[in-house]
């Protein structure tokens, strides 16, 4: 092994040691954990195919027949209302040949592949294979696509690759504990913003919870009522964590749009909020509405980030709706455009040989804590 990288691999363990020690005594991980291909295909195997994964919201696909498509970590999904009212997730590969069998989102009675016409119904089962009435053997009672765990909780829809997984409800647990009251079963999709940015998924999930930018990345945004010691930070089990803070809506104003949630009616109207779901789950909570994030790898240096806003279902309907919400979305896009510049710019720095992970602030325990979670799961491969 040439000298550097010896001198590499000496570095980056140490950068290991020095993040597990207290906040006040850490520094952040070596730039590897950023861009290293090999661990990237370990954190795909023992992260995002293992775990429950946020993959949206019910209202998406609300009537029978509605459907959506994703592609988590190259697998490809299709998530259908099925014909017993549920919602269904399936392996979007086509039993004959691997089509997807269908794409993007829409309504349909049923699927058929556009190379050879195999046709599914919403349930997945095969229900025509042109032409193979002559193949010995060939079942088509016996075909369906491949069945992928779903269940939804507040009216999310979560999936998992693992039919090990404890159940959801466990998995939601604390974030049900936390922020039930929120009550976002009572809430509707207003706004789904999705952002790609230039970086390693796990900068965006430490900059969901680095409230040491906030004052300074977004001093005309969410950092403009932020001081340090409203933040109050408690950890939660497997990286998750439950924070409140002074921030105020989402909104260029600064004021709620449609007024506060009938249920947080007792919040002042600085409240703010949030919370975290391993591995891409972040929550965030205002008086008037709630915007998680969900962050999904497409590949080492690139990830997609999708912001949903969620707002009580009364306000659906009003005359002057669609012209309301435009104001999240505005402030939505400003909030991300100020950190893609940041992201970004850490990424493109994590490879240089100049670059050594810098001692950590005490208003960094949220990064801290996440880390550390992270280093803890890819170590035991639990």
């Amino acid at each position: 092994m040439p000298p550097q990288d010896q001198s590499q691999d000496r570095s980056i363990a140490k950068g290991l040691d020095e993040t597990r020690r207290p906040v006040n005594q850490a520094r952040h991980v070596s730039g590897t954990v950023y861009t290293s291909a090999e661990i990237f295909e370990k954190e795909k195997e023992e992260i995002f195919l293992k775990d429950w994964l946020c993959v949206g919201r019910v209202d998406e696909i609300e009537n029978q027949g509605d459907y959506m498509t994703t592609r988590i970590v190259g697998e490809p999904v299709l998530l259908v209302r099925g014909e017993n009212n549920q919602v269904n997730a399936f392996s979007n590969i086509c039993l004959h040949r691997g089509v997807e069998v269908a794409m993007g989102n829409g309504n349909r009675r049923a699927f058929t592949c556009p190379f050879h016409g195999w046709t599914y119904n919403l349930e997945g089962r095969l229900v025509s294979a042109p032409l193979m009435g002559e193949a010995e053997n060939f079942d088509l009672a016996k075909c369906r696509l491949s069945r992928i765990r779903c269940e939804t909780w507040q009216g999310w829809i979560f999936l998992t690759f693992d039919d090990k997984a404890r159940p959801l409800a466990e998995h939601v647990a604390p974030l049900e504990r936390d922020f039930g009251y929120m009550r976002q079963e009572d809430c509707r999709l207003a706004i789904k913003s999705v952002n790609e940015v230039d970086c390693n998924w796990k900068l965006v999930v430490e900059n969901l919870i680095d409230f040491y930018h906030v004052n300074v990345v977004h001093r005309s945004t969410n950092g403009r009522t932020f001081t340090k010691d409203a933040f109050e930070f408690m950890p939660r089990e497997r990286g998750g964590y439950f924070a409140e803070y002074n921030s105020g809506p989402s909104t260029p104003s600064g004021k709620p749009v449609f007024g506060k949630m009938p249920w947080m009616e007792g919040k002042e109207n600085n409240f703010a909020t949030a919370g975290r779901l391993a591995p891409n789950f972040t929550y965030f909570g205002r008086v008037d509405d709630v915007h998680p994030y969900v962050t999904w790898p497409l590949g080492l240096n690139r990830t997609q980030v999708i912001v949903y806003t969620l707002l009580p279902k009364m306000y659906f309907g009003a005359p002057d709706f669609d012209e309301k919400v435009k104001a999240y979305r505005e402030f939505q896009d400003r909030v991300i455009a100020e950190d893609k510049q940041m992201l970004e710019s850490m990424q493109a720095n994590m490879s240089s040989r100049h670059y050594r992970p810098g001692r950590m602030a005490s208003i960094e325990k949220g990064v801290h804590h996440v880390l550390n979670a992270y280093l803890d799961r890819m170590q035991s491969g639990s």
